[in-house]
């Protein structure tokens, strides 16, 4: 998503005909109703319905595989405690400690919401940049002060990345190797609180340059997100599509 809004990508192949503020509350609604539902079913459906948003968002596959696998290892190594943890019939064990099958379904069924939602998010955003998004969060009710903070986190975590990197090139060019000691740690210690202090300044020295060009609270947006009656009925449509993905299983069980 971050790389997303930072390049927003013109070259779509199908772009998805929606207002900014609609393709951002659409994918809030998909967020929801993942995390809400729990039947294999409705993960299904809301799978295909996730994948049609990236067909239709001309992402190409090497990009999108790479972020989600990124994403899978935080994922990953979040539930790996979690097939030990939850009790039920044992499939196997590892040095004496049990592996449940409710805990692998668990764990399971947390991993393919999380690439659910991270498909929806990366395909809806696709060709938003910052701005329009940080616009897209303020048109929805969000206050202005969150919407610009937002803008802000997105444009300058990889400036971020980028002192991180250079500090940590500093550190290994004068002698550092990094091992399991007390200075090791003490040096990752300081390392973090440089970034902190270099952080606090360009804060302070990209504030002063806001002032000086007359920078009152608001960024200027080129063009507005005006959303006409075509939009409304392609985006009723979509809601109606997640309501029937949602709602199945209460609707067979009927």
């Amino acid at each position: 998503m971050i790389d997303n809004l930072l390049v927003a990508k013109h070259s779509l192949t199908k772009p998805i005909r929606l207002a900014p503020k609609l393709k951002v509350l659409l994918f809030v609604l998909i967020a929801l109703a993942t995390v809400l539902s729990s039947a294999s079913v409705t993960l299904a459906g809301l799978c295909l319905y996730a994948g049609y948003f990236w067909r239709c968002s001309g992402l190409r596959f090497g990009y999108s595989f790479k972020r989600l696998m990124a994403m899978d290892v935080i994922v990953v190594f979040t539930v790996l405690l979690i097939p030990f943890s939850v009790q039920g019939e044992v499939l196997f064990t590892i040095a004496g400690f049990a592996v449940s099958v409710a805990g692998c379904e668990m764990a399971l069924i947390i991993i393919i919401k999380a690439n659910i939602v991270m498909l929806a998010v990366m395909s809806l955003t696709a060709g938003m940049d910052s701005t329009v998004f940080s616009q897209a969060l303020h048109d929805l009710g969000l206050p202005r002060r969150f919407s610009i903070l937002m803008q802000f986190t997105v444009r300058y975590i990889g400036v971020l990345h980028h002192e991180f990197t250079r500090l940590r090139q500093a550190m290994l060019v004068r002698g550092f190797k990094p091992c399991n000691s007390l200075h090791t740690w003490r040096s990752y210690g300081y390392l973090l609180g440089m970034l902190v202090v270099r952080s606090f300044d360009r804060a302070e020295r990209i504030l002063q340059a806001m002032k000086c060009r007359g920078f009152n609270g608001q960024f200027l947006i080129k063009q507005k997100s005006n959303i006409n009656r075509q939009q409304r009925l392609v985006f009723s449509g979509y809601l109606l599509v997640l309501a029937v993905i949602t709602a199945y299983p209460l609707l067979t069980a009927l």
